[in-house]
């Protein structure tokens, strides 16, 4: 397992789209400040706001990783190392997981990346330009952040977990991505369209969907001209309920898929 955890770690260095993502996230994180900077000004309630704003930004994280979790689940079936890797005593098992772990630890890196670059160049920017920088709500603005940093790891690992289900049974690169299209705006619909429908069960389906808890954690979710944030234990259990079940659900359908395949070594 060692040796494979190290040339996957050696692959995702290499890898194009890995260092585009990076890229992506650098660009984004210069034009989210300067935009902002722009419209309202650099002045902070406290040091930890940036964290807290770059949060609001959370849909951003869900258009872009987990396309790398597409192609990252099927490389190894469009390129033919899955059989090599397999034939050296690799268990599928341990294969498919090794993948998912190192998905995460590349997630973990684009948060920290995404979220840190942003609150440095924002406090470099109100420094900058001297704008007040308060004390006043420095301990809510740290649990608003933390919160939303957690819970972006959490839902990003269920996206990658369905996404990363459906390249194992999928093995199409081309196909896999088209799979995830239909998953990342499909769940963009069920929140947009389904909340505000006249059945009780599409709109159950909507206010449990993953994208319908990512807003409302991110400040996002509006309905009735009302934003809804998750608020007491029950929407936090909720909340954290969801991508467990997903992640739980989906994880042994790929293992078991993947055991059953007929690859050749």
């Amino acid at each position: 397992m060692r040796n494979f955890l190290q040339a996957e770690i050696y692959y995702l260095r290499k890898d194009l789209a890995f260092k585009s993502i990076n890229a992506v996230f650098v660009l984004g994180s210069i034009l989210l400040v300067v935009i902002i900077g722009n419209h309202g000004g650099y002045e902070l309630s406290s040091p930890m706001q940036p964290l807290k704003l770059a949060g609001s930004f959370s849909l951003f994280l869900y258009l872009v990783i987990p396309m790398h979790a597409c192609f990252f689940s099927t490389e190894g079936f469009e390129y033919g190392s899955v059989q090599n890797i397999i034939a050296s005593g690799q268990s599928r098992p341990g294969y498919y997981m090794g993948k998912y772990m190192l998905e995460l630890l590349a997630i973990f890196w684009w948060l920290l990346q995404f979220f840190g670059l942003f609150s440095i160049l924002y406090l470099a920017a109100a420094l900058v330009t001297g704008s007040p920088i308060g004390m006043e709500s420095l301990r809510d603005d740290s649990i608003q952040a933390v919160r939303t940093f957690g819970l972006n790891i959490l839902y990003l690992a269920a996206y990658c977990a369905v996404i990363m289900m459906l390249g194992v049974l999928i093995r199409k690169a081309a196909s896999a991505v088209v799979a995830t299209f239909f998953f990342i705006f499909g769940n963009l619909l069920l929140t947009g369209y389904l909340k505000d429908s006249s059945s009780a069960f599409l709109k159950w389906v909507s206010d449990h969907s993953l994208m319908t808890q990512i807003m409302k954690f991110s400040g996002m979710y509006v309905a009735d001209s009302e934003q809804i944030l998750l608020s007491g234990a029950g929407d936090y259990i909720q909340a954290v309920l969801i991508p467990v079940i997903v992640i739980l659900v989906c994880l042994p359908v790929a293992l078991i898929s993947l055991e059953k395949q007929d690859i050749h070594i």
